[in-house]
């Protein structure tokens, strides 16, 4: 994901080297250091009927990242409330009650063309989230200006204002002007168009064993931006096992954080949450009962 500067580019070095295995061949083939390759597009799906609105203090904030939908036949809703795939539809199935967030995933036109049918689709089937840009401040992403990205808010997801919660481009934890840099000047540039941000988008990566990093950077987020936070991607750099009891520690710190509305593991993949045939493997059994 990144070639930060500072200290994290040796974390965010060694988190890319921990799944790189996993790479599906659709968008987020990813290693475990911040973004992914943009999905095939997809024709419009139906995505199942989302359960009726928690409070926010009871709510399951718990979602898949996912390439393959079927992969993910061994999760309920009891355990996560939300999915997506950096794409605005997807193929196949999700398990009954889980809510789809369909993403714009960079304005060029194999994502762009058929946003606005897609993301229509997605809320009349009870989609309350959309999502936006994937990484803009990461060239391997979508790679997009704030300047840029805040004018194709305007055109791709300011018309739904009022209609779905509108999520913000996901930025990496690179250092400025990555990262909270790029936010701050995306939000500046909003301020002057007139965008309506919803809510934060960000991802993260580091050492499993760096959990204060985390614990800190996530909670500046939503003191810094006074918005909703959603952890679109997380991981963590280590080994199976210390990345279950880093699950252990975090998962109840982000269901704890009011700030912070959802957050998604990176990701629902083979050899990581899931097996071959989509049983949940020791680390994604942590995830969901963490």
């Amino acid at each position: 994901m990144k070639c930060f500067t500072s200290l994290l580019s040796v974390a965010l070095l060694l988190a890319a080297s921990v799944q790189g295995s996993q790479h599906i061949q659709k968008k987020h083939v990813r290693r475990q250091g911040p973004s992914a390759v943009p999905p095939a597009p997809t024709a419009s799906t139906p995505a199942p009927a989302p359960p009726a609105p928690l409070a926010a203090s009871s709510a399951i904030k718990r979602g898949l990242s996912f390439n393959d939908a079927s992969l993910t036949k061994s999760f309920t809703s009891s355990q996560v409330s939300w999915a997506y795939n950096w794409d605005s539809a997807y193929q196949g199935s999700l398990p009954a009650g889980v809510n789809y967030f369909p993403m714009l995933f960079s304005a060029a036109p194999d994502h762009s063309t058929q946003w606005e049918a897609n993301a229509k689709a997605a809320i009349a089937k009870g989609s309350t989230h959309l999502l936006f840009i994937n990484e803009p401040d990461l060239s391997s992403q979508a790679n997009t200006s704030p300047q840029d990205a805040a004018k194709q808010w305007m055109q791709f997801m300011q018309p739904f204002a009022g209609q779905a919660t509108l999520v913000s481009p996901a930025i990496t934890n690179g250092a400025p002007p990555m990262g909270t840099g790029w936010m701050d000047d995306f939000l500046a540039e909003c301020d002057k168009l007139g965008c309506q941000v919803d809510a934060i988008a960000a991802h993260i990566y580091d050492s499993a064993t760096n959990i204060a990093y985390y614990k800190q950077y996530i909670t500046d987020l939503g003191t810094r931006y006074k918005r909703p936070v959603l952890i679109t991607e997380f991981g963590a750099s280590g080994t199976v096992e210390q990345q279950q009891q880093f699950l252990q520690t975090m998962i109840p710190f982000l269901n704890g954080l009011d700030s912070v509305t959802h957050y998604a593991w990176f990701m629902t993949a083979v050899g990581n949450l899931v097996n071959a045939d989509g049983s949940l493997t020791p680390l994604g059994q942590t995830y969901v009962s963490s």
